[in-house]
């Protein structure tokens, strides 16, 4: 979104446009995200006033056309927990414009407990009625904005918020919840340094070869400390084995499917490990 009056900044491209035509000659459906980029302020605006919500879906249904997409994915997050209730206004509001035309809507949430603006912010129990899927960002557990270091994604996290996704505190059928995982990790540094993020292709080079390892089979991750600058540095990696184990939670709870923040970040051999654990090309 751009100018706060329900405006899209179009960056499809030459490239995306290209992307589009090798997508649908392959046989896969493109659902292009559609992103506040965290703009507290300017989605506020447009959640509060019925008109500039019109004037964003309406530009939504034009690109889908101009495009010939099969779907849209709404990436807003970090929104007011006052605006909770508009949001999913906004949301039934674009479910039959797009429905009519035969098109997916996605739409991403948080884990359903944590901060007002990151957390609270979603009715995932009317989302997940209304949208086609919800896309659980399953990131980050810890982070830049977490005050103890720890993993970006442990599997027992995850679990434990599906259960709530599927369980009575939202009541989501598993079949609309796509979850996502990370293509990346933070690597924390001793004497309370800020974390820094890091792609998953990033790691091998990072960390150094004798670095300790240690397998946490409850996060399903190794934990590795090493030293660096004459710090200790500390990283619960994410890699095939951490990625296994978040599929596996997948299959086991009958989702939709999976998703990954984000493209070019994994290693090569991400692809073969979900092309065989989801049966698909």
């Amino acid at each position: 979104m751009k100018d706060g009056k329900g405006n899209i900044l179009d960056n499809a491209g030459d490239a995306g446009k290209d992307y589009i035509t090798w997508a649908h000659s392959n046989g896969y459906q493109v659902w292009p995200s559609v992103s506040n980029s965290s703009q507290i302020e300017t989605t506020s605006e447009i959640m509060r006033d019925y008109k500039l919500r019109q004037v964003l879906i309406n530009n939504i249904v034009s690109l889908v056309v101009r495009y010939d997409l099969d779907g849209i994915n709404i990436d807003f997050e970090y929104m007011y927990e006052e605006d909770k209730d508009l949001f999913t206004r906004f949301i039934i509001e674009l479910q039959p414009r797009l429905n009519e035309m035969g098109k997916v809507l996605s739409v991403d949430v948080t884990a359903p407990d944590g901060s007002a603006e990151w957390s609270m912010c979603y009715d995932r129990h009317t989302l997940g009625k209304v949208a086609d899927y919800l896309v659980f960002m399953a990131y980050d557990q810890h982070g830049s904005s977490t005050e103890e270091e720890g993993t970006t994604a442990g599997c027992d996290w995850v679990e434990a918020n599906l259960d709530k996704f599927v369980g009575t505190q939202e009541e989501i059928a598993p079949e609309k919840i796509i979850l996502g995982m990370p293509f990346y990790t933070w690597v924390w540094e001793d004497e309370g340094g800020e974390p820094s993020a890091y792609y998953m292709s990033e790691l091998d080079d990072l960390i150094p070869e004798n670095a300790s390892r240690t397998w946490d089979d409850q996060l399903k991750q190794y934990v590795v400390e090493y030293q660096s600058n004459g710090r200790i540095q500390k990283v619960w990696v994410e890699d095939e084995r951490s990625i296994e184990a978040k599929l596996d939670l997948a299959l086991e709870y009958k989702l939709a499917g999976a998703a990954y923040w984000a493209k070019d970040r994994e290693i090569n051999a991400i692809w073969d490990l979900i092309s065989e654990k989801l049966n698909i090309e």
